[in-house]
């Protein structure tokens, strides 16, 4: 798997549009602005570990991914793939907390906990495969670990969509963003890289 020319644009726009929803919807918290973090207010140092690690990972996301694609620097590609790895694992247990912590009712929470996790499962398989040197499927379970790691900037499109356009209650906008944000972009993803793999093979 070595970038294309459609892969170098989708992680451009990646790159861009991580480092606006950082700037426009992640670095107002830092402001310690009680209406910001609304009823997350008292748990916000929580949530500022969670937007912390999840910055490092949504930045470092795209330069790691294209790092390993094109097989470049291996050493800084290593060293980052432990940033990259130990900000998500840090993040998880602080998305785990907010889940189980939340005003935004349980179909909510449960949709967090499940972005969480698999956040983690990705991510782990990313390792366990670069540790047994399945380099190819290093690169495929990378791609779905950042997939998921996007998942935040998705949740935030949607649901201020579904709440723009006035569709359901704020206990819905809330439950489907969270399901949705990370769901449906993985399987969008596993479809193309299976996909990818049954074209490639000529049919008899």
């Amino acid at each position: 798997m070595r970038p294309g020319p459609r892969v170098v644009a989708i992680l451009g726009i990646a790159t861009l549009v991580s480092v606006i929803f950082v700037a426009v919807a992640a670095l107002p918290y830092f402001g310690l602005n009680e209406t910001q973090f609304r009823t997350y207010w008292p748990r916000r140092w929580w949530l500022l570990l969670h937007i912390t690690t999840g910055i490092v990972a949504i930045l470092t996301g795209p330069v790691q991914l294209w790092l390993g694609l094109s097989d470049r620097y291996p050493a800084i590609h290593r060293s980052l793939g432990f940033v990259y790895l130990g900000s998500i694992t840090v993040s998880s247990v602080a998305a785990y907390y907010l889940a189980f912590h939340t005003d935004g009712g349980w179909v909510f929470g449960s949709g967090l906990a499940g972005l969480a996790t698999a956040w983690l499962v990705t991510s782990s398989l990313a390792l366990l495969a670069i540790k047994r040197h399945l380099y190819e499927q290093h690169k495929e379970w990378m791609v779905r670990s950042y997939v998921v790691t996007l998942g935040f900037v998705t949740f935030r499109i949607l649901f201020t969509a579904l709440q723009s356009r006035g569709i359901g209650t704020l206990p819905e906008q809330l439950g489907v963003s969270a399901w949705f944000c990370w769901s449906v972009p993985l399987l969008v993803t596993e479809a193309a890289l299976q996909g990818r793999r049954i074209l490639a093979v000529r049919a008899n």
